[in-house]
């Protein structure tokens, strides 16, 4: 989960406190991430029919997002930008750019203009994990309804905390799956909500479908839920009212559970959602 975002106010640039930082571990997870949505994404693109020469934008593009992905649809003749305001984010995608050798794709480390401000100018807006990871969602979406030109598309893909459960179920997970909801720092329900947001936005033709995924003992996300609870244990510390202590055998007693050969883990459900500009 995670990109930074990159909506611009009338004041400046306003970032998304992405709390799950920048760093090299961080870029391999978002890498790995992107290689596990690749299909479901590639099936959200092949939906949506864009004019010759298209222009799209992936926001909140992180190392990679769906750059390659995008570049293939528009084809040599269209372009692609995509656009973050983390520093290192936009050096890994530049560096994924030229490794893959996208010729159409320009990253740059800009906001999105606010919707007051927009140009029209693109045939697709799309983002990814990136209104999950803010507070003010609607004005995200604004923006990107803004930049598309009439009769092109806004596309987005969040994941829905509801889902994401173990098997058998354990109070461990329970406990601290409702904790991180709390200072996670964004609305980890929004998947449900996406219809309905981009009719908000004042979009038309609004589709949407979901993937699931399940986990066992050994797969890399079959304990996300404990790596999250180390990211984000300082704030658990001071907001859960929980003591080290605690915390530490709340985690010890999930990850003796997780690592058992009968536990499966369902993963967030991946909610993809599309709507075209009148």
């Amino acid at each position: 989960m995670g990109s930074s975002t990159v909506v611009e106010d009338v004041e400046g640039v306003e970032a998304v406190d992405y709390r799950l930082g920048s760093s090299g571990a961080e870029q391999e997870r978002l890498l790995a991430q992107c290689a596990l949505l690749r299909p479901a994404a590639a099936a959200l693109l092949d939906t949506i029919l864009l004019p010759p020469q298209a222009k799209a934008l992936d926001l909140g593009c992180g190392p990679l997002g769906v750059l390659d992905l995008l570049s293939e649809r528009v084809g040599p003749e269209g372009s692609v930008t995509g656009l973050d305001t983390d520093h290192r984010m936009i050096g890994w995608a530049r560096e994924s750019v030229a490794e893959l050798g996208l010729d159409n794709v320009e990253v740059r480390h800009e906001a999105l203009a606010p919707a007051s401000a927009a140009e029209a100018v693109y045939d697709l807006v799309h983002c990814r994990l990136l209104l999950i990871n803010t507070t003010h969602p609607r004005r995200i979406l604004g923006s990107m309804a803004a930049a598309v030109r009439p009769g092109g598309w806004v596309a987005v893909q969040e994941f829905d905390w509801a889902t994401w459960q173990c098997d058998p179920p354990h109070p461990s997970w329970s406990r601290l799956k409702a904790l991180l909801s709390e200072v996670f720092g964004g609305d980890v329900h929004i998947g449900a909500r996406l219809p309905g947001l981009l009719s908000d936005a004042g979009l038309t033709d609004i589709r949407a479908t979901a993937h699931a995924y399940y986990w066992r003992p050994g797969d890399r996300y079959q304990t996300l839920l404990l790596s999250f609870a180390h990211l984000f244990r300082d704030r658990l510390l001071e907001h859960a009212a929980l003591t080290p202590g605690e915390l530490d055998s709340l985690t010890g007693a999930l990850r003796e559970h997780l690592e058992q050969p009968g536990t499966t883990v369902r993963e967030s459900l991946l909610v993809q959602a599309w709507a075209r500009k009148p």
